[in-house]
């Protein structure tokens, strides 16, 4: 049986709603340019494309992944070309993806944060926000850099918060006036290559589901009045409906993407409410 319509931004005067609850995540599709021939991204209740800062950064140096049990580490880094040339290059992409799109903004500093806000705000097929918050950043941080992207648009924002203290810093984020908490960045890892070389960074595949699952409990715990995202290791339909049995209101999918983009959109079409 289907599940039902999902709104992310409960109470925002615009809104949030996706057709089914599962999303793509941040990386999965880039800006969506990236995304596989095969993946339809039309059948999933929404894609998070970015991640997006003020200024071009570049990316981590190689190597950047290890395989490891149960994923891969990854480390890029915010790679990315700047709001402004972003938007000019893959603005148009946005309004054909067929889902809400959500524009991941990575930028810590506030001025840079609502300057990339406000332009993106102007972009055509952009329908709201999720802001990344660095592994470091404390409520305060988070709550003082969420009210300035308010500020710069109407539209909902998400907070995407680090696994490890997804509990700690979820209720400064509801009080602050997100619309949702994704639960969560990815855990931090290492891995050897065959080469020898090791490789540190963020942790992907299924390997990081049990730990994601128990932030998500935690902060479903909480009962605060925003949504639910659930991010990292979901790769099969049992865990997804974990995730939703576990308090999600919705779920992303990220690594499934790269290593399967044909059971990622069998996954979201199983519980999709169209």
């Amino acid at each position: 049986m289907a599940e039902s319509a999902v709104e992310l931004a409960p109470g925002h005067k615009i809104g949030l709603p996706l057709a089914g609850p599962v999303m793509l995540g941040a990386g999965s599709v880039g800006y969506g340019e990236a995304r596989h021939r095969e993946l339809e991204t039309a059948r999933f209740g929404g894609a998070v494309v970015g991640p997006f800062t003020r200024r071009s950064r570049g990316g981590s140096q190689p190597p950047r992944m290890a395989h490891t049990v149960g994923g891969f580490v990854r480390r890029v880094g915010l790679q990315n070309r700047g709001v402004s040339a972003a938007v000019r290059r893959y603005g148009q992409l946005w309004p054909r993806l067929g889902c809400p799109v959500i524009a991941q903004v990575a930028d810590s500093e506030h001025r840079d944060a609502a300057e990339t806000v406000e332009r993106l705000s102007g972009a055509e097929g952009i329908e709201g926000f999720e802001l990344l918050c660095v592994p470091e950043a404390g409520g305060k941080e988070i709550s003082r850099l969420l009210e300035v992207v308010l500020l710069e648009t109407d539209l909902p924002v998400l907070v995407k918060l680090p696994l490890a203290r997804a509990a700690m810093l979820a209720p400064a984020a509801a009080a602050a006036g997100a619309a949702g908490v994704v639960v969560g960045s990815p855990p931090r890892g290492a891995g050897m290559r065959s080469d020898g070389q090791a490789v540190s960074g963020e942790m992907f595949g299924p390997g990081a589901f049990p730990m994601m699952l128990a932030a998500l409990l935690a902060v479903q715990a909480l009962d605060l009045p925003v949504s639910l995202v659930a991010s990292g290791g979901v790769h099969t339909r049992q865990q997804a409906r974990d995730c939703l049995q576990a308090g999600a209101d919705a779920l992303q999918l990220d690594s499934l993407v790269w290593v399967e983009p044909v059971a990622a959109v069998a996954l979201a079409v199983s519980l999709h409410s169209g």
